[in-house]
């Protein structure tokens, strides 16, 4: 992990795009131990997709029940997770990858930052599944890499970005 913000704070500027967190390859399973796992350790809202109240408590069995759902006529639920002065969305749109969200100007600091890769490791932990944190929807570029079992996190400076996109597509 950089400890220099001047190195990564590129990834956090604001461009009208929210940062995305994923965890892929997930079962029901590991959705009911991410959802006991926030509303154990976290202050969270939770409700219908933009009035979402702050009751502490995310249904789990409704959630579980929209994640299976095939009918399409259950009502999508969003819930915000609050760190200090960070809110993190985690969004319920497929039941094989848990994908949050982040305004990237709430990362405005190195310690605003390491409360995001605190978050992201602990969620590793708890799922014992990496995480990445992307650009929206760009989950074929991580900008963030954590993963809990092998002790990583990395974050790509803007220079190493570059020689990424510098390189040239094989197929």
């Amino acid at each position: 992990m950089t400890d220099n913000w001047d190195e990564i704070k590129w990834i956090f500027e604001s461009d009208g795009s929210l940062r995305d967190i994923y965890v892929e390859n997930v079962k029901i399973e590991d959705w009911k131990i991410l959802i006991n796992y926030l509303n154990t350790n976290h202050i969270v809202k939770y409700g219908p997709t933009g009035e979402n109240e702050e009751i502490n408590k995310i249904d789990l069995e409704y959630l579980i029940q929209y994640l299976n759902d095939e009918t399409g006529e259950l009502e999508a639920k969003m819930v915000s997770i609050i760190i200090h002065d960070i809110i993190i969305n985690l969004h319920f749109f497929s039941v094989n990858e848990i994908e949050f969200d982040i305004a990237p100007k709430e990362i405005y600091s190195f310690d605003t930052y390491k409360k995001i890769l605190n978050f992201m490791n602990q969620i590793s932990e708890v799922l014992n599944k990496p995480l990445i944190l992307t650009g929206e929807n760009q989950s074929d570029f991580p900008l963030i890499n954590v993963d809990f079992s092998r002790k990583l996190i990395k974050t790509l400076t803007q220079k190493e970005a570059e020689q990424l996109w510098r390189k040239p597509t094989r197929f």
